[in-house]
């Protein structure tokens, strides 16, 4: 634990680093630019990558114990090029929309390709990694890629001031953390059994990947799509102020979900991997009664920590960011919780069962969004919709995963959580107007800190669920190595 959270710490300020150095060295209209490669990127991911990994993730224990995981993988290859390819011509039909010269929309659509299969690779043999109990492996690698990409990225931008070059020098960082964390992978793993092993069968197809892709979809949607709306009804500019705000809630979030997946996630996949129904269903109860409760605090936290983060991490010209940080937090939140309580579908392995919440949500984002721009809306009350969607996302999922597994909400922790973010959000909003210097936003972040893990603490004390998720061993076999 320590060790990942220490990864994750360094995972943070290179993160915060590189908001800082993409805000000084980007306008707003560049910004915006490179949040729409982003949101093609995030369409390849969610769409078309997400479903089969996320079934890799559910039998990745089951193809290690038989020695075909490496035979497997070996046909995912063409299927991540193929993912790439349809990553470049969505931006290329998107383009066709706008004044852009061939010769730029070519090099736009390469580097959303590169970036597609840099990323697909990077994530999954980081995520194998970690699955395998090769923590510091994991962490490794991860911490690498974001230290490669920043650096050059960095120096593209310095040459050439735009998006593109900034995505570019991403996407170099992830290809030389997929190369070295995929070397590791392969040297930890027994030789493959010789034969023909299948990474998807019609079956997995259908009731799997087919109905999860339905679902994810709709995500992205509302992660990352609705973006082009922006930059349609409010302009390029205005897009790259909303990309910065709800970026830095969008990297702080998803640096502490990949935080707690990593510790948490392979003990509740290898739990329910050969388990009872019964077991399974005890397995999610504990999972969300050891998650949600953390998410609410964190999310306390980070409403706190929002005026300081803009003060220490973005540039002067980006000030105006402030209440689109409070905002990326509430709506990251939500988005938080409504992907945990999807994992009830993992136990069944009926992923049918998510494409109602998540089409709601993107449903009423869409509509949300086209009645704020009617009626001449500013773009803070445009966001202000996205934390609306949010939230009949949460609710239809919980009511949808609740007819699926029975689980059980552990009151005394979810009181409590309640309790806490209650407390620390009012004392947050007391302090909102004290973060105007580095040192008082620094010591503000350093108490948030101390308070968020005092907070954790209670609520680990309090919770059996964590605990009994903690006892369940990995893989003694490949945690030695």
């Amino acid at each position: 634990m320590l060790l990942l959270v220490g990864g994750r710490l360094a995972s943070v300020l290179l993160a915060l680093v590189s908001i800082r150095l993409s805000t000084t060295l980007l306008p707003p209209e560049q910004y915006g630019i490179l949040a729409l490669l982003v949101t093609f990127q995030v369409f390849c991911g969610l769409f078309l990558i997400n479903p089969v990994g996320q079934y890799i993730n559910r039998h990745t224990h089951e193809w290690v114990d038989d020695h075909t995981l490496l035979a497997r993988l070996s046909r995912y290859r063409r299927y991540v090029f193929f993912a790439g390819l349809t990553g470049a011509l969505a931006f290329c039909a998107w383009a066709t929309l706008q004044p852009l010269p061939w010769s730029e929309r070519l090099l736009y659509m390469v580097a959303v390709t590169a970036m597609v299969l840099a990323a697909t690779w990077n994530a999954t043999s980081v995520s194998l990694l970690n699955m395998l109990g090769l923590r510091s492996a994991s962490v490794t690698w991860a911490i690498v890629t974001s230290c490669a990409g920043l650096l050059i990225s960095g120096l593209l931008v310095v040459q050439w001031p735009n998006g593109l070059a900034w995505f570019a020098g991403q996407a170099a960082g992830m290809a030389m953390g997929a190369v070295g964390a995929g070397r590791a992978v392969r040297r930890c793993l027994p030789v493959p059994v010789a034969g023909d092993y299948p990474l998807l069968d019609a079956s997995a197809v259908r009731s799997y990947i087919l109905p999860l892709a339905a679902a994810t979809g709709f995500m992205w949607w509302q992660l990352s799509g609705f973006r082009l709306l922006i930059e349609h009804y409010w302009g390029l500019a205005a897009l790259g102020m909303v990309a910065v705000g709800l970026g830095v809630a969008n990297q702080l979030w998803s640096v502490f979900e990949s935080l707690v997946m990593q510790f948490l996630f392979p003990l509740f996949y290898r739990r329910i991997a050969a388990s009872s129904v019964l077991d399974g269903q005890q397995a999610f109860s504990d999972l969300i009664n050891s998650l949600g409760p953390m998410y609410l605090v964190f999310a306390a936290a980070t409403l706190v920590a929002a005026p300081a983060l803009v003060t220490l991490f973005l540039a002067s010209s980006y000030e105006g960011v402030r209440m689109f940080v409070f905002l990326g937090m509430l709506a990251e939140c939500t988005r938080a919780l409504g992907n945990l309580f999807a994992v009830g579908a993992q136990v069944e392995k009926r992923m049918g069962a998510l494409i109602l919440p998540y089409a709601v949500g993107a449903v009423l984002l869409t509509s949300c969004l086209i009645f704020a721009a009617g009626i001449g809306a500013n773009i803070l009350q445009a966001i202000g919709m996205v934390i609306f969607a949010g939230l009949g996302m949460l609710v239809t999922m919980i009511l949808r995963v609740r007819r699926l597994v029975s689980f059980k909400f552990d009151t005394r922790c979810w009181i409590a959580a309640i309790l806490l973010f209650g407390c620390i959000a009012c004392v947050g909003w007391m302090w909102q107007s004290l973060a105007e210097t580095w040192i008082v936003s620094l010591g503000m972040l350093m108490l948030t800190g101390l308070i968020s893990v005092l907070a954790w603490a209670v609520l680990y004390w309090m919770s059996p669920g964590i605990q009994r998720l903690l006892s369940v061993r990995l893989m003694p076999t490949f945690s030695g190595k």
